[in-house]
Parts: structure tokens; C-alpha cells; sequence
């Protein structure tokens, strides 16, 4: 397929798609958006006049029938991820769901199944931050054991409730800190430690703003355990209306890694700490060619899964891992609610 492109249907008009997606699609190399779709009438044409898309839908099967793009980028509302998920691959498409992929793990499981019975279509959900120079060099670091192994780590994202749709904060919307801002943590546990074995997890609901309708749990506190007795815990904290805070660090047995500030707040280098010293790597930068404060964080995923559509290959973003995010994390709504440990079980060896 060298020399072709890649067409997208971009589903959804929503902030991600105007602060990244859309500019993403078009900036990738052999890749260009042929439709966009949105239920209602007005976000859809907006975003398609500002990135010449051709053509504008607002039913979601017309779509598929008549866009003529091989690809779906997924960024409608969580609830009707999985949804649109399967008429992207009863359709011929090949997909790239933003996070979380769904809103409980039996969807997921049956997107899954769903995946199994069309083998030649490439399938992905969206952890841009796998894609960041901060992660690659962290990993990197891990794998070449310059501090020792991996036994432990932690992970802060404390901001403020953001909700730019004015969209009700509703479990049953898939508007859980856990499946919105924990789906990145919990997936790179995955990549750096395995499968965890079990998970401890205690939540509590403030709505600070007193908004209405909400019933979401906005402090949540995580523990992972991993084979051997590793362990990473998760702090997501929207209960306080204070600055935001990112910040993760990866512990091994001669040394940590810590990242002071992260995607997609900051782009800031990661820094290696030893009693030798601590050192800042520069190199761990993510490359920022445009003009904007910080990088289009989604344009090396998109770059990849165009790759792979165009040249074959796996996205790095793997749909088995992200389905293997939401066990996790019904696992961590099961603990919350009955105060105990909770097994895991692993999808995939």
C-alpha cells in the first residue's frame, strides 16, 4: 500500500477533536480526513470548514456506507464508544477509539470478540502518552536496568473537574475519573510492570462545586499489586479545586525515575535519581515542531496506526491491552465498593 493514504472518518466534534485529533489526522503523513460525523448539526460543519473536510454527516451508518474512508477515529461521547467500535468493523474500517474504550469490561470484551472475526483490520485505543519522549525514555531506562528492577512506583493527577461539553458527570456516561484520567495510569502500569495480580481501591465523592446531576467518585485511591510483590499506586484527586498536579516516579532497586510534571500539562525532561546523584535527561523531551506551547500529543499515535494500516504491523496502542485497562478497572470499582482486595484476572499471557 506505499504511496496511498490513509482517509479517516472522524467521529465526533468534541474538545479533543479541536484541540488535537482533527490536527493530528491532517498533519500525519499519508493521511487525510474524508468525513466527519456528529449527531447534532452545526459542531460537525464548524470543525469540517476549518479542515476542508469534504463531506459532513449526522447518522452514523450513513456514514459508514457512504464517507468512502478506510479508517474511523472514535472521539464521540464514552458511552457509545463501544457502540460505534463495532459498526466501524461490520463496515470494512479499521478503528482508533479514544480512552476508555468502553464503560464496563462486557462491552469490551464482546468489541473484542467482535475484532477477532475481521483479523485484516487494525484496531486501537488511544494512550498517547506511550507515544511521549518522557515514556520511551523511561522504559528505555527500565529495560537497560539502569536503576536496578522495577519494584514499586506512584502516580499523582490531581486537576480540577474539566468538562468542556457541560456533559453530565455520570457513571452510567462513562464519566469516571477512573475510566477518564486513570485509564492512562493503569495501562502504563501494564506496560511497565505486566498483568497486576490484584488491586486495593477506596473512593469517596465531594462535588466540591455542588454540581447537579453527579454521582462520580472524585478522589480515588488505587493500589496495585503485581506478581513478586511489586506494587504501583494511583492518587486521582479532582475533589480538590487547586492547581493541577501531574507527577509520576518509577522505583527500582538501585535508583528511581521521576517525572516532575507530565503529559499533557507539561513537557518537561524526566529525571534519573541515585545516591550518585540525580540527573536531568534532556533527551526526554518530546519534540515540539509547531508553534503552539506544547506538542499535538496525539500526532505520533496517529502516525503509527497510519504505519500500520499502510505498511502492517500492530499499533503500539493495542486494543487487547486497553481491554485488558477496563478489567482492571471494574476490578478497582468492585474493591471501592466491598473494601477489600480484589483479583485480577489476565486476559492474554
Amino acid at each position: 500500500m506505499n504511496g496511498k493514504k490513509v482517509k479517516w472518518l472522524l467521529i465526533g466534534a468534541g474538545d479533543i477533536v479541536k484541540s488535537r485529533v482533527a490536527a493530528a489526522l491532517t498533519q500525519a503523513e499519508n493521511s487525510e480526513i474524508a468525513a466527519i460525523f456528529a449527531p447534532s448539526v452545526g459542531k460537525a460543519e464548524t470543525i469540517a470548514e476549518q479542515y476542508h473536510i469534504p463531506r459532513v454527516f449526522h447518522d452514523s451508518r450513513q456514514a459508514f456506507a457512504e464517507s468512502g474512508a478506510d479508517c474511523a477515529y472514535i472521539a464521540a461521547s464514552h458511552h457509545v464508544h463501544v457502540e460505534l467500535a463495532k459498526q466501524a468493523l461490520e463496515a470494512g474500517y479499521h478503528f482508533l477509539c479514544e480512552k476508555p474504550l468502553g464503560i464496563n469490561s462486557a462491552e469490551c470484551l464482546e468489541l473484542l470478540e467482535c475484532a477477532k472475526k475481521h483479523p485484516g483490520l487494525k484496531t486501537s485505543c488511544s494512550n498517547y502518552r506511550l507515544m511521549t519522549k518522557q515514556f520511551l525514555t523511561t522504559k528505555q531506562l527500565i529495560d537497560k536496568g539502569e536503576i536496578g528492577d522495577l519494584v514499586c512506583g506512584w502516580a499523582h493527577d490531581e486537576e480540577p473537574y474539566y468538562n468542556p461539553s457541560g456533559a453530565p458527570l455520570l457513571k452510567e456516561k462513562g464519566k469516571s475519573p477512573v475510566l477518564v484520567l486513570g485509564f492512562y495510569l493503569i495501562n502504563m502500569a501494564q506496560i511497565l510492570f505486566g498483568n497486576p495480580e490484584s488491586v486495593f481501591a477506596q473512593s469517596a465523592s465531594f462535588n466540591t462545586k455542588k454540581l447537579d446531576p453527579f454521582d462520580i467518585d472524585d478522589l480515588t485511591t488505587i493500589l496495585l499489586r503485581f506478581p513478586g510483590g511489586r506494587q504501583f499506586t494511583i492518587l486521582l484527586n479532582q475533589a480538590s479545586q487547586a492547581p493541577l498536579r501531574h507527577s509520576y516516579e518509577f522505583c527500582g532497586t538501585a535508583g528511581r525515575i521521576l517525572w516532575p510534571e507530565c503529559p499533557p500539562h507539561f513537557n518537561s525532561p524526566v529525571w534519573k535519581i541515585q545516591h550518585v546523584g540525580s540527573t536531568s535527561i534532556p533527551e526526554s523531551v518530546t519534540p515540539n515542531p509547531g508553534a503552539s506551547r506544547l506538542p499535538n500529543w496525539h500526532l505520533p499515535m496517529v502516525q503509527d496506526f497510519v504505519n500500520c494500516v499502510l505498511n502492517g504491523g500492530e499499533p503500539l496502542c493495542s486494543l487487547k491491552s486497553a481491554v485488558q485497562t477496563s478489567v482492571i478497572s471494574e476490578a478497582v470499582f468492585r474493591s471501592a465498593a466491598s473494601g477489600m482486595p480484589e483479583k485480577i484476572p489476565s486476559l492474554f499471557s
